[in-house]
């Protein structure tokens, strides 16, 4: 693993946000070169696919020695450090240190932390060591769901979007914004507390957040509306998308809210050359109704979700309710 410093403190360890980063950036480089430098990009693959399993490792071995923590539930979770370095989260102070920077004691924790690791995909959506993370993250650093200080480094939203936590997604979504975007110019502050204006990082995520609450990429499915409240599907409301990029190229959506006539419906279309294999889209009914009649696709009630295993290109889906 790589030593270094990954944002403002000074914290020169191996930090696995650092090494999550370089990892998924040397994966995604063996990804490019495999068309035009076959070689290199399977001499980079090799390289990365080690590197994956040393910080897996590594990260596992940092898991077991640090301490377990008791949740609001009664239970008690494991715990991770931000580096291999540290015995535990350093917010529980184990070493008597100064280390409050950005307004918050978090920052190495949380907007630093081993959340990166499931965002950098060394571990996967799925695996027991990211619903460990998320939940003691989200007892121990978030209020409201958002993160204290510069509240779109926490990276637990872009995992909850991946489960389809629709509420938590949402309640960090709208207490996030809310907070940070000045009322005047519309732009977004860097701080809570509301320090250093006109921040395009967070404009940025803002955006990065609202792109995947309307469509997500997972492997060769293509999810979409999957965090969308339901308000936003009322009778006579419509949401559209017009060739917006995606990495299964161009894609438009155009969904009608008819309850008032007992229906929604929606029209997809994607199909250039690598159109996805198959694409899901959530359809709350406004008041939580489950639909009695489905045409274009599988439902499944539980997601309020329509999943169309062969998608050639171009869709059109009907709930009926």
């Amino acid at each position: 693993m790589i030593a270094g410093k990954v944002a403002d403190p000074e914290d020169n360890f191996h930090q696995f946000m650092l090494n999550g980063y370089a990892y998924i950036g040397l994966s995604r480089v063996a990804e490019i070169l495999a068309e035009i430098d076959p070689d290199q990009s399977i001499l980079l693959k090799k390289e990365a696919d080690e590197w994956k399993k040393d910080i897996r490792e590594s990260a596992l071995n940092a898991l077991a020695q640090s301490p377990v923590v008791p949740l609001g539930d009664g239970t008690w979770i494991p715990t991770l450090p931000p580096w291999t370095e540290a015995i535990g989260p350093r917010a529980l102070y184990f070493n008597r240190e100064k280390f409050f920077s950005h307004g918050t004691f978090t920052v190495p924790d949380i907007l630093l932390g081993p959340m990166y690791l499931v965002f950098c995909e060394v571990f996967g959506v799925n695996e027991p060591i990211s619903g460990i993370l998320l939940n003691y993250e989200s007892e121990l650093f978030l209020q409201n769901n958002a993160v204290f200080s510069q509240p779109y480094y926490g990276r637990h939203d872009w995992l909850q979007a991946k489960l389809g936590m629709v509420k938590p997604f949402l309640k960090t979504y709208y207490n996030t914004f809310s907070a940070l975007a000045d009322r005047e110019t519309y732009t977004f502050w860097e701080h809570l507390f509301h320090a250093t204006p006109h921040k395009t990082h967070e404009e940025a995520w803002f955006l990065m957040e609202t792109r995947w609450m309307l469509y997500l990429e997972e492997g060769s499915t293509l999810r979409l509306l999957n965090t969308i409240p339901r308000k936003w599907l009322e009778d006579g409301k419509t949401i559209e998308l017009t060739n917006v990029q995606s990495y299964f190229g161009p894609l438009t959506v155009k969904v009608n809210s008819e309850i008032s006539k007992g229906y929604i419906e929606a029209d997809i279309t994607c199909n250039s050359d690598r159109k996805p294999n198959e694409v899901t889209i959530r359809l709350p009914h406004p008041n939580g109704k489950k639909a009695v009649h489905v045409t274009g696709g599988e439902y499944d009630p539980n997601t309020e979700t329509v999943i169309l295993k062969s998608f050639h290109g171009n869709a059109h889906v009907r709930l009926e309710f």
